[in-house]
């Protein structure tokens, strides 16, 4: 008699955070994918988007610690890439057709070094056509795929980056190693391109490595192998929620009334001395006391419970509001 195949045990994930290690072949789609085929089902998402081609760092978040997804997207991002010079493609990859060839150039490191520090600061790119960035609601890889990349006025789609630091590492056999040090939204395979044409050439990535998001780098991140191996362990690499560092104000509640009728929606009015001792700031990103968009609530066990407003009132005391609940 025929037995019927063993069903895959499936173990369970807290609300938290994984740091994962992205393999270059798999989108982030695929990383999601094999975490909801080895564990129990829940509330899932990733910070940021990486190419099948891209490695590296991938946040993925579980359970309430999806509500902060866009406080942990806002981060600065950074990417190590080979640009390899002489060569052009439809995607600006690897990925991609061979479009055109051209003599690589007579330039330096020292070349590559001056091009990238002029691109420092508020930088202007136009969208590649291979991106998921959506025209009309369609994503313009769904348009390029189509043959109808013509239809997309991609120059009305341009939009301001940050590029805080771009250095090149090292320069040989007509490929660049550069890393650079971003805002959300900057498309790596643009600013290679801006790269080349500016030395008189065509380039293409033919790496690229996700180093970092915000605070969180690559000597974090675990892979999936890993994952795969200690499946039945895999709490020791979840991130607790109340230990995510989110890059805005926190403030501590002394009070357990106040905490409880914040969490009830009510807005409670606070003595700004009494504001100002549970405030905490972060060094590089001080904000006004007379308004805070967002900041992190802590009850008095250091517990983080939601993410709320504060506002000075022209009575000097400070309307706090919870806008979004973590416990």
């Amino acid at each position: 008699m025929n037995q019927k195949p063993q069903a895959i045990k499936k173990h369970s994930l807290n609300d938290g955070m994984i740091v994962v290690y992205k393999p270059r072949g798999m989108s982030s789609k695929d990383v999601s994918r094999w975490f909801e085929r080895r564990f129990t089902r829940i509330k899932m998402g990733h910070v940021g988007t990486l190419d099948p081609m891209a490695e590296g760092v991938l946040p993925v978040l579980f359970g309430k610690a999806t509500r902060i997804q866009d406080f942990l997207l806002a981060g600065t991002k950074c990417y190590e890439f080979d640009v390899k010079f002489g060569t052009a493609t439809d995607t600006l990859d690897l990925d991609g057709e061979v479009i055109a060839e051209a003599p690589v150039g007579d330039f330096t490191k020292d070349d590559i070094d001056k091009v990238c520090a002029e691109m420092e600061g508020s930088f202007t790119q136009i969208p590649p056509l291979y991106s998921a960035i959506k025209y009309q609601g369609k994503p313009l890889y769904e348009y390029a795929r189509s043959g109808r990349g013509d239809e997309v006025p991609r120059d009305l789609l341009r939009k301001q980056v940050q590029i805080d630091r771009m250095v090149c590492l090292k320069y040989e056999d007509g490929i660049a190693t550069l890393r650079v040090n971003c805002s959300k939204g900057t498309y790596v395979r643009v600013l290679s391109h801006h790269v080349a044409e500016t030395l008189g050439t065509i380039g293409v990535v033919i790496r690229l490595l996700r180093v970092a998001t915000g605070d969180l780098d690559v000597g974090t991140a675990v892979s999936l192998d890993t994952l795969e191996q200690e499946q039945e362990a895999v709490a020791k690499y979840i991130i607790p929620l109340e230990n995510i560092r989110l890059d805005i104000p926190s403030w501590h509640a002394e009070d357990p009334a106040l905490i409880q009728r914040l969490k009830m929606g009510q807005e409670m009015h606070v003595e700004m001395k009494s504001f100002e001792t549970g405030l905490t700031q972060s060094d590089n990103k001080r904000s006004s006391i007379k308004s805070l968009d967002h900041m992190i609530l802590i009850d008095k066990s250091g517990q983080s419970f939601g993410i709320g407003s504060a506002l000075v009132l022209n009575t000097g005391r400070v309307a706090v509001r919870m806008r979004r609940g973590l416990s």
